[in-house]
C-alpha cells in the first residue's frame, strides 16, 4: 500500500502546481474607437464638452474654465470654479505594483494661459500629479511640457529641462515606482525625452486618468483636446 499513497501524493502535488496564474496584470487599454471600454468616472462632469464624434477615434475633451492648482476654491482668478470632466479609472492593480500610463493627444494648439491636456493621478483637488502640455504663460508665447505635483493643496511646478514647441501631436507617459513618478514625452510615440521625476503620495494612488482645462482664467478660448487612447499596464522596467 506504501507505494500506492506515495503516488497519491505525488499527483497532489502536481494539481497544486498548476493552479492559476494570478489575476489583476492585465493591461488596460481604451482607443475610443466610437464608444468607451474602460469604466471611466468623471470628477464634475460636462456632457457639452465631451465627444466621441468630433474627431473619430478620439475622446475630445474640450477645455473650459476650472482649475484644481492650489487652492482653487480661494483663488481670485478662478473664482472658485472647479476644473470639469477629470476622466479617470480605477487602477485595477494591486495597491504594491508598479505601472505605466502612456496617452496621445492631437490638435491641441493651447495660445492663452493655463490652458493644458495630459495625464493625471488623482486622490482628489488637492492631492493629485499632474503630467501636461500647456500655454507657455511664463515666457507669454509657445507651449511647453509640465508637471504639477499638489499634496494638501500646495503645489510644486517641474519643468523639463529638454522641452519643445509648437507641436500637433504629442504623446505622454508617466511611471510610477513605488511613490515615484517620472515623466517622459515624445513627439512620435517612438522616441522618448525624460522630462523629470518627483516623489508623491503613499505609493498606493487609486485612480489615474486624462484632464484638458483652461484653469481659472475666463478669459482663455475653449480648445479641443483629442485624446487618441489612453493604455496602463505593470511594469518592472521602461526602455527609453
Amino acid at each position: 500500500m506504501k507505494p500506492l499513497s506515495l503516488l497519491f501524493v505525488g499527483v497532489l502535488c502536481a494539481v497544486t502546481i498548476a493552479a492559476p496564474a494570478p489575476k489583476g496584470l492585465a493591461p488596460v487599454h481604451d482607443d475610443f474607437d466610437g464608444k468607451l471600454t474602460l469604466d471611466w468616472k468623471v470628477i464634475r462632469p460636462d456632457p457639452t464638452h465631451v465627444s466621441l464624434k468630433k474627431v473619430p477615434g478620439s475622446l475630445v475633451i474640450t477645455t473650459q474654465r476650472g482649475s484644481i492648482h492650489g487652492k482653487e476654491k480661494e483663488d481670485a482668478v478662478s473664482e472658485g470654479t472647479q476644473a470639469k470632466n477629470i476622466h479617470l479609472i480605477e487602477i485595477p492593480f494591486a495597491k504594491e505594483a508598479d505601472w505605466v500610463t502612456t496617452t496621445c493627444v492631437n490638435g491641441f494648439e493651447p495660445d492663452t494661459s493655463y490652458q493644458q491636456a495630459g495625464l493625471i493621478v488623482y486622490t482628489d483637488d488637492d492631492n493629485y500629479l499632474k503630467w501636461n502640455y500647456e500655454f507657455d504663460w511664463a515666457k507669454g508665447s509657445g507651449q511647453r511640457f509640465i508637471a504639477v505635483v499638489e499634496t494638501a493643496g500646495e503645489p510644486t511646478h517641474i519643468i523639463p529641462q529638454a522641452n519643445d514647441s509648437g507641436l500637433k501631436k504629442y504623446w505622454l507617459r508617466l511611471t510610477k515606482r513605488g511613490n515615484k513618478y517620472a515623466f517622459d514625452w515624445s513627439p512620435d510615440g517612438d522616441k522618448w525625452t525624460p522630462g523629470g521625476e518627483s516623489t508623491w503620495g503613499d505609493g498606493h494612488p487609486k485612480r489615474v486618468g486624462l484632464i484638458a482645462k483652461n484653469g481659472g482664467n475666463k478669459e482663455a478660448p475653449e480648445r479641443d483636446a483629442a485624446f487618441e487612447f489612453f493604455d496602463l499596464k505593470v511594469v518592472k522596467g521602461v526602455k527609453k
